[in-house]
Formats: C-alpha cells, structure tokens, sequence
C-alpha cells in the first residue's frame, strides 16, 4: 500500500485503479471476460479520477474527501450508467447478465435500475 499525504494533493491515479481494480475483480468473480473488465475498470478510473481532480479544485473545503477514494462512490448511478452503457456496445448478448453482476443486483432490481435510467435519458 502506497500512503500519500492527502492534504496538498489528490492520490495519484494508479491507487485510484488499483483499488478499483481490485473491487470489480473481487465483484466479478471470474464472470466477467477479463479483456472487457479491464476495459470497464479502466474507464470507471478516468472518469471517477477526474471527478476527483474537478471536485478538489471546485470544493476547497472538502478537499480531505476528494483527495483519496472511496469505494462507496463505485455505486453511484453515473458510474452504474457508464459501466452498463458500455457494456451494451461490447457485449449485446450478455449486457444483462454482467451488468447484474458488476452492479450487484437481482433482476427486479436490475429491471427498476433500468427504468430509473430511462427516465434518466428521456426526461
């Protein structure tokens, strides 16, 4: 584990993937292709990475919660809309079964994440 001090700067991109690395791996469980999760992983890095960098400029004051990650942020509708939205271009036959995984959900859980989305995109 790499300590960083948090109170001048953002953590260095590389501890953001490999936390998140190891918590879609951890998530997935061998169910996923690993060329896809790899790619999944490494898009769910740039864009939380650099909501981090515009959130601890934005927020001077909350500089301390943007500065390292947290995990409970890999659950945000945003990140679930970026996971499944490429996973739909990638893999059309299987874009149910690994969103449910990667996204921890049930079907009927799955089925009202999907409407939260649609109206999402179409209010």
């Amino acid at each position: 584990m790499i300590f960083w001090n948090t109170e001048n700067s953002i953590e260095p991109k590389k501890n953001f993937h490999a936390e998140i690395q190891e918590y879609y791996f951890g998530i997935s469980n061998n169910r996923i292709p690993t060329e896809l999760l790899t790619e999944i992983i490494e898009k769910v890095t740039d864009k939380i990475y650099a909501d981090y960098k515009r959130f601890w400029k934005q927020y001077p004051k909350s500089r301390k919660r943007y500065s390292k990650l947290k995990l409970e942020d890999l659950e945000h509708d945003f990140v679930y809309f970026l996971i499944t939205e490429f996973i739909q271009k990638s893999e059309l036959n299987e874009y149910r079964k690994f969103s449910k995984v990667l996204l921890k959900m049930n079907d009927e859980e799955f089925d009202k994440y999907e409407e939260r989305k649609y109206w999402y995109e179409n209010k």
